[in-house]
């Protein structure tokens, strides 16, 4: 398939019709014209051009550009193309190669001594980086080899350097004392879930306790009398209870993705973040990715897409639904595993000047277990 090689050109006249006529009498098509005042400018055929400029001599005539395929084919010249190489292996270069590996810790012997080790199995300067399973091999094979010196070690990739975190290995003696302690309520409720391993549970399912409350206890008794002391351990749910605070904005911008995105980068250096290319979009949301990392600085990849906003105002309902959901946010933060929302009740609920205020009442299932240690006399021990 033959391509038809399609230019722009312009030219200054005072009449135009007259170069129009012209055109047509020497049997040049023109495909597009575009009227900008004193400026004419009109889209033909490649071979035509030489042609107006021979036989068209009471005008001037200037290439302005390419059309089509052929506009993207002057584009990419040599020069662009080795630029374009140049930055994909720079690209590779800088994200797959270690220009320094940097191992942490106080003792410069053991140091020494796992960097050689490193660097026996591939990890030095401008070596390639590895993959996650050979990390974790060469990581093993450390561990193993020293036994007696390293209790625990990490490689970590930052950028083109490896972080290399140890902890030396200290042998110390058992202590011999032995320890003995309760559980204890951290906070005041109502017992809901009870789970132990080691000590005598004191507490039961429903059961109001207060802080300090002893829950298991480290001495085991038989008819009241203590016939041994253990270090309980366990954890005692219970039912507690918290009031927070939502304040609200009635008014709120509302944004929804148009479906549009455009591409940038930017680069993170000591002076902060900055943009290669200014953004094309009037009102966008923005994800990044980090492509790599070069010494100090790195480089990210921003997806940025398109939003339309639209100002919307709650009531008074829909504000103290939306104040529930970033109380409920608020209360699981503190969460750790196995607690949970109860009941939540609105406390008080109004609107004062440009908010919606909001007072909730909570009922957390929490788990409110402490240690605590005690000690016990000679005469104790002797007794039992």
């Amino acid at each position: 398939m033959k391509w038809k090689h399609y230019i722009y050109i312009k030219t200054k006249v005072s009449n135009k019709n007259r170069i129009l006529m012209k055109l047509y009498k020497n049997r040049i098509n023109v495909y597009e014209i575009v009227d900008k005042g004193e400026t004419l400018f009109l889209k033909v055929l490649y071979s035509d051009y030489e042609k107006i400029k021979k036989h068209i001599v009471t005008a001037k005539f200037y290439y302005v550009n390419d059309s089509g395929f052929f506009k993207v084919k002057r584009m990419i010249t040599p020069l662009k193309i080795f630029a374009v190489v140049l930055f994909l292996f720079s690209i590779f270069f800088f994200s797959h190669v270690i220009v320094k590996v940097d191992v942490i810790h106080s003792n410069k012997e053991i140091r020494e001594l796992v960097k050689k080790s490193l660097n026996e199995q591939g990890i030095h300067f401008l070596s390639l980086k590895k993959n996650y399973q050979e990390l974790q091999k060469i990581k093993s094979i450390l561990l193993n080899t020293y036994k007696d010196k390293l209790e625990w070690l990490e490689i970590e990739s930052i950028g083109m350097k490896y972080v290399v975190r140890i902890e030396e290995r200290i042998i110390t003696p058992l202590s011999e004392e032995e320890k003995y302690c309760h559980i204890v309520a951290n906070k005041s409720g109502i017992v809901s879930n009870i789970k132990h391993t080691s000590g005598e549970v004191v507490v039961h399912d429903g059961q109001y306790v207060q802080e300090g409350d002893i829950l298991i206890s480290g001495e085991i008794k038989y008819n009241e009398e203590v016939k041994n002391n253990v270090c309980a351990s366990g954890e005692v749910f219970a039912e507690v209870w918290y009031e927070t605070s939502v304040s609200l904005p009635i008014d709120y911008t509302k944004k929804t993705r148009t479906g549009k995105k455009r591409f940038n980068f930017a680069i993170d250096t000591e002076s902060g973040r900055h943009k290669i290319f200014k953004s094309r979009l009037a009102s966008y949301e923005t994800e990044e990715k980090v492509l790599f990392h070069f010494f100090d600085w790195t480089f990210y990849q921003y997806t940025e897409y398109e939003v339309e906003e639209e100002p919307l105002s709650y009531d008074l309902e829909s504000g103290v639904s939306k104040a529930l959901l970033l109380a409920d946010e608020k209360i699981r933060m503190k969460f750790s595993e196995g607690e949970k929302i109860h009941t939540r009740k609105v406390l008080k609920k109004s609107i004062n000047d440009s908010t919606i205020e909001v007072e909730v009442f909570y009922s957390v299932i929490e788990n409110i277990t402490k240690v605590e240690e005690f000690s016990i006399t000679e005469v104790e021990e002797e007794g039992n």
